[in-house]
């Protein structure tokens, strides 16, 4: 009798059963590829955002506190940077041919990682955005952008 836990008490698989257990196993292979991609797509995002910061704004700091809150996106930035490129962080880890469950183990903390180092930079991204956003209103406002 072949082993159906995974599939809970019924020994039944139908074909709808096939179908989502073939897509997910199909999403789970491309997973580590789609955080890699979006990982990619934020570092680009990143570049531009903080090169129209830089080169379209020229503002007027005549203060220590404005040159700092003119200057944190681009802190945020690198920090946001920091953790997308940890993403491609090359490690080793141990292949394991004869067993499964240690296969599995050692994928999901690779996709573990490489997910936590990007909602990581998205989260810093969408600060130093809002921040940069603010900057330019309060620039545009006050007449300290010219």
């Amino acid at each position: 009798m072949p082993n159906n836990d995974r599939l809970g008490k019924s020994a039944h698989i139908t074909d709808e059963d096939r179908f989502w257990m073939k897509t997910m196993s199909e999403m789970a292979g491309k997973s580590i590829d789609s955080i890699e991609a979006a990982a990619k797509q934020l570092v680009t995002m990143i570049t531009v955002v903080e090169g129209v910061y830089a080169a379209g704004l020229v503002f007027k700091a005549n203060s220590a506190v404005m040159l700092f809150i003119i200057g944190l996106p681009f802190i945020l930035w690198l920090v946001s940077l920091f953790f997308a490129l940890q993403v491609f962080k090359s490690k080793k880890y141990p292949y394991f041919s004869k067993s499964p469950s240690l296969a599995k183990n050692t994928f999901y903390e690779i996709a573990d990682y490489k997910q936590k180092h990007l909602d990581w930079a998205y989260a810093t991204f969408a600060v130093s955005f809002i921040i940069a956003i603010a900057t330019i209103v309060y620039g545009l406002c006050t007449g300290s952008v010219g």
